[in-house]
Parts: C-alpha cells; sequence; structure tokens
C-alpha cells in the first residue's frame, strides 16, 4: 500500500510540474503598417514568482523577445524597461488583456497588451505596432483587432 501511495505521489508530481513549462507554441507575428506574418515560437517558464516568456524567430535571432513577468507586484519587464499595469484593458472573444505602459516617461510611450494564460498579444509604440496571434488571420481580422486595441487604449472613462 506504500508503495502504490509513493507511485501516485510521484505520478501527480510529475504531471503538475509538466504544466509550468510549455515549449514550441507557434505565434504568428503580425506588423500594423505591413503585409506578411513573421513565425515565431513560444516558450513560457514558470518560476516561483515570475513566468518567463520566450519569443524564438525560426531564423533572425536579433527579433527574439524576453518577457518576464511578476504576477504579485503586476509588471511586466522586457529587455531595459519596465511596464506598469494601467487601468485599461482589451476584451477578445475568450480572454481579458490588461495594457502596461513604460515607467520610462523620457523615451516614446509604448504599451503591451497582455495576459498571463496567453502571453503577449500587442506591442504598440509609434510606428513599431505587433500582434501575436496564436492563430493566423486575414488582414480585415488583423486590422480589426489592432482597431479594437486602440479604441480601448484611448478610451476616456467620465464618471
Amino acid at each position: 500500500m506504500k508503495r502504490v501511495s509513493f507511485y501516485v505521489l510521484l505520478l501527480s508530481f510529475f504531471m503538475f510540474s509538466c504544466d509550468r513549462n510549455k515549449s514550441n507554441i507557434p505565434i504568428f507575428s503580425y506588423k500594423l503598417q505591413k503585409e506578411g506574418v513573421q513565425k515565431l515560437k513560444l516558450g513560457i517558464n514558470e518560476k516561483e514568482n515570475q513566468i518567463n516568456f520566450e519569443y524564438l524567430h525560426e531564423k533572425d535571432t536579433v527579433k527574439e523577445i524576453f518577457l518576464k513577468y511578476n504576477p504579485e507586484i503586476d509588471v511586466l519587464i522586457l529587455e531595459l524597461d519596465t511596464f506598469q499595469h494601467i487601468d485599461k484593458s482589451y476584451d477578445s472573444k475568450s480572454l481579458n488583456f490588461k495594457m502596461y505602459q513604460s515607467k520610462n516617461s523620457k523615451e516614446q510611450d509604448r504599451s503591451l497588451v497582455f495576459n498571463s494564460k496567453y502571453g503577449l498579444l500587442a506591442s504598440l509604440a509609434y510606428g513599431a505596432d505587433f500582434l501575436f496571434l496564436k492563430d493566423s488571420v486575414s488582414t480585415n481580422d488583423k486590422e480589426l483587432i489592432f482597431k479594437g486595441i486602440f479604441l480601448e487604449m484611448n478610451k476616456i472613462h467620465i464618471e
């Protein structure tokens, strides 16, 4: 009986630990002002107090993105920039994405649209707007998603 309990415990530990790391999730990256798509692979690695998201380009290592999320303080770190949660969000059909903006106000405004289960949906900066989708979409769908994000970003809350 002790052996059975040990194997059940060992098996359940293995099953739960496997769910924390996911890799090679296909991602399609779209740019607002350009036709075409870039293919990336997403790797998610959960640690005690942060979740790491690695977006790897198949051919160009310069286009790789390494994003860290700290759920305890609700902060994103991308390269040397820290992004704080702002009081805006974007609702897709199935998920709610929070919006984050860079703390450094000296540089151009840069915003990220993010969900801790999905990862990065959009990176928005002057002239460099990108979508990161798990499915391929048409040009019209891409533009509708961008439009919805921009409308939510610029919505004024009047009370």
